[in-house]
């Protein structure tokens, strides 16, 4: 049996395919797309916060020292609309629409006027929400500040009125949010819905191609028949892939995780990145030998299940066609894993894949329970011991590892 995986193995370190999906991937192209989107990211919600808004005013006169609080912003340019003061709601969408302004100002007639009476004043900001890093309403808010804040002063003198007696008037019940979640909790629950998203679908991306090859493969190049030939048993033949398909799969999210670390600690020497530098703090070695642990039946069920249905095919277009309903296997469980509410529980614990995930986000937050991550680890690798036994079965039928 090793003697057939020694030689499987080998096989697949020699393919270029192999070199790109289990070494290249794992360690230099993941990284790099992980960092890229990071940085993209972090350069798109700058451009958002800084970008030049051109905007134009209706109603000017009407509160002139709110127009100029908002003048004296940088990054806000005054654009002259003919008519501005006679446009419709409509019309000021139409110009938004079509990119001549990011924004529009409506000032009430009897603003001032109403100001002076000590009475609130509606001011519309007109401008196109469907954006996530969308800032102008912060930006247009801030900028009005200085002024909410004199009138605020005018109507303290105006009543005889302290800032105390106005925070009264105004929350008369406060709710003081104290945070009991330590900062590795904090940070964990940001992070820890991606990381298994990533990590496990980078081993069924690393055991993909092994299986297609290990199984269907053979069967087109026909040196199956010549494996079958040789004093091993049909048993043994199917652990010794197994073996080769779950030691390429766990090999790659093995590599991803040691190129996270020293990519990480190469950014945190050169660059100082301080978000890289607070998730080297709470993060530990131990809890990445622990996410390994909880991974590794996570590549024996994706082992088991791709060779399952490598055997089974009759050709490699058929095994193609079969890839994409086992990629939506693993998509679903761990779609369920960041929904709201969804917490690692006695229930959740028996759901495959699920459960990992919730678990990798329980160790990330360093909030994990042993006792439910051994349940997990058990009950994910009788999942995987199931599919082995399948897929030893189907291997002794003659008439599906040969059918036609």
């Amino acid at each position: 049996m090793w003697e057939i995986y020694k030689k499987e193995f080998l096989e697949l370190v020699r393919d270029k395919r192999t070199l790109i999906f289990a070494i290249l991937l794992p360690t230099l192209i993941m990284p790099l797309i992980i960092a890229g989107v990071a940085f993209v990211g972090a350069k798109i919600q700058a451009k958002a916060q800084s970008e030049t808004l051109n905007y134009a005013v209706q109603n000017m006169h009407a509160m002139p020292n709110v127009a100029d609080a908002i003048a004296k912003q940088d990054g806000f340019t005054l654009i002259k609309v003919e008519d501005i003061d006679s446009l419709s709601a409509d019309d000021i969408k139409a110009h938004i629409e079509s990119g001549k302004l990011k924004f529009a100002l409506i000032f009430p007639k009897d603003g001032v006027a109403k100001l002076a009476e000590g009475k609130q004043v509606e001011i519309e900001l007109h401008f196109n929400n469907a954006s996530v890093t969308n800032r102008i309403y912060q930006r247009v808010k801030n900028s009005i500040d200085s002024v909410i804040e004199e009138q605020q002063k005018v109507l303290l003198s105006r009543f005889n009125l302290d800032e105390n007696t106005l925070t009264v008037l105004t929350k008369p019940i406060e709710i003081k949010r104290v945070n009991t979640a330590d900062k590795r909790e904090d940070i964990g629950e940001k992070i820890g819905g991606l990381l298994p998203y990533l990590l496990i679908i980078l081993i069924l991306t690393g055991a993909m191609y092994p299986a297609l090859d290990l199984g269907v493969g053979e069967k087109e190049r026909g040196t199956l028949e010549t494996l079958l030939l040789t004093p091993v048993s049909r048993t043994k033949i199917v652990l010794a892939k197994f073996l080769v398909i779950f030691s390429t799969g766990f090999l790659t999210v093995f590599l991803m995780l040691a190129s996270i670390v020293v990519w990480s600690l190469i950014a945190l020497n050169i660059i100082a990145v301080e978000a890289i530098e607070k998730l080297t703090q709470i993060i530990s070695l131990g809890d990445i030998f622990l996410i390994f642990v909880m991974l590794a039946p996570v590549a024996a069920i994706f082992a088991s299940l791709l060779l399952c249905a490598s055997i089974y095919s009759k050709n490699y277009k058929e095994a193609q066609n079969y890839m994409s309903p086992i990629m939506m296997f693993a998509f679903i469980p761990i779609i369920f894993s960041i929904l709201p509410g969804v917490q690692l529980d006695s229930t959740w614990a028996w759901v495959p894949l699920t459960n990992v995930s919730l678990a990798i986000k329980e160790i990330v937050k360093g909030t994990i329970d042993y006792g439910m991550m051994g349940i997990i680890f058990i009950s994910t690798t009788i999942v995987a011991g199931i599919l082995l036994y399948f897929c030893n079965l189907w291997f002794n039928r003659e008439n599906v590892l040969f059918r036609s």
